[in-house]
């Protein structure tokens, strides 16, 4: 059984938008694949250009077809959080400043900081732990004691 994914709107709205700069990528090549046959008189097997170009359509194909994937996994509407607990799509602080963005199961923003706020996946032990905390409350961190300050 496949699983369900849990994304924001944004997240989903970039995949969309990535899948359609793929394939439009993909469909782009059509012309390089007519060069590389016509620019060499080796068979297709022995022509390094055809093999880079099939490479670099392979990588292209695959990212397409994972992003395919999350999207048909993917719930219907945007994940619910209970007011005054951390959730999906809550901006949490942390005693000592650190922010944390709790983004769904997936985000293509992973680890990256924006504004001093860490992006993470919900899957993350990290978000694992801070899912259902309120204000206040305390959890393990890498064997130290945080407290949550505040959430947006």
């Amino acid at each position: 059984m496949q699983e369900e994914l849990r994304l924001l709107e944004e997240d989903k709205a970039y995949a969309k938008a990535r899948i359609t700069e793929l394939e439009k990528a993909i469909q782009d090549l059509g012309p390089e694949f007519y060069e590389v046959f016509n620019q060499s008189s080796e068979t297709w097997h022995d022509n390094a250009p055809f093999d880079a170009l099939r490479d670099r359509q392979s990588v292209l194909d695959a990212e397409l077809q994972q992003l395919k994937r999350i999207l048909r996994s993917s719930l219907p509407g945007a994940p619910v959080r209970k007011k005054g607990e951390v959730g999906i799509g809550t901006m949490v602080t942390l005693e000592g400043g650190k922010k944390f963005f709790i983004a769904g199961d997936w985000t293509p923003h992973a680890g990256k900081t924006k504004n001093g706020i860490v992006t993470i996946s919900s899957k993350t032990p990290l978000a694992e732990n801070l899912l259902g905390k309120r204000v206040g409350d305390e959890f393990m961190i890498g064997g130290k004691s945080a407290r949550i300050v505040s959430l947006e």
